[in-house]
């Protein structure tokens, strides 16, 4: 029968305003004592499938020094304690990086960064009808180019794997298609129908 691991002990060995370091000293249900176990504490992540009235997708292409390459990506990015709730974390996010705001917002769904050794979810959501309205405002480390797409084209792209997204930022997508098929609401009539007619076309 499985249980839960005893943390017998436990020290904070970093800790910076992005990243907090646990290690700690466990115990199996079996008695094997496992240490160091180090836990990443990180904020939770919200991203988004952000849309405009053309259905083209919001995206962000930055210099990512983790894999030393620029990547194409959601707009996504911790809650922060001045943000109410997720969504309210992803409205700013999108604002900020994007310079886009307005449209409905739908969360998707609830996910796990990493349960191996992180304790943050992620939270996607879907935004349709965004507009320009602001100045880009980034943080000091920022660099960022703002990309759009055609919502169809970008998918068949990503499904074709003629591009290489974060695994986070897929299951986003994933999450929104099947929200899009599946929801009978005027705002997500023609996006339903545009995919509807790709994914069951001949070609």
């Amino acid at each position: 029968m499985l249980e839960n691991w005893q943390v017998i002990g436990s020290t904070t060995t970093y800790e910076d305003a992005w990243l907090k370091v646990q290690s700690d000293r466990c115990l199996t249900r079996s008695g094997k004592l496992i240490e160091p176990y180090h836990v990443l504490q990180y904020p939770s992540w919200v991203n988004v499938v952000a849309l405009t009235s053309n259905a083209e997708i919001l995206l962000i292409r930055q210099y990512r020094h983790g894999v030393a390459k620029i990547l194409m990506e959601l707009p996504s990015g911790a809650v922060e304690r001045s943000d109410q709730n997720p969504e309210a974390a992803i409205r700013r996010e999108v604002m900020e990086e994007t310079g886009f705001s307005g449209g409905e917002f739908f969360q998707l769904g609830c996910t796990y960064a990493n349960p191996a050794n992180q304790n943050n979810l992620v939270w996607s959501f879907l935004a349709v009808g965004v507009q320009p309205t602001h100045e880009l405002k980034l943080d000091f480390n920022e660099e960022i180019e703002v990309v759009r797409e055609d919502f169809k084209e970008f998918l068949k792209l990503v499904w074709q794997g003629n591009i290489q997204l974060q695994g986070l930022h897929v299951a986003a997508l994933h999450f929104a298609v099947s929200f899009i098929l599946q929801n009978q609401m005027p705002i997500l009539g023609k996006l339903r129908q545009g995919l509807t007619d790709q994914l069951f076309s001949s070609s």
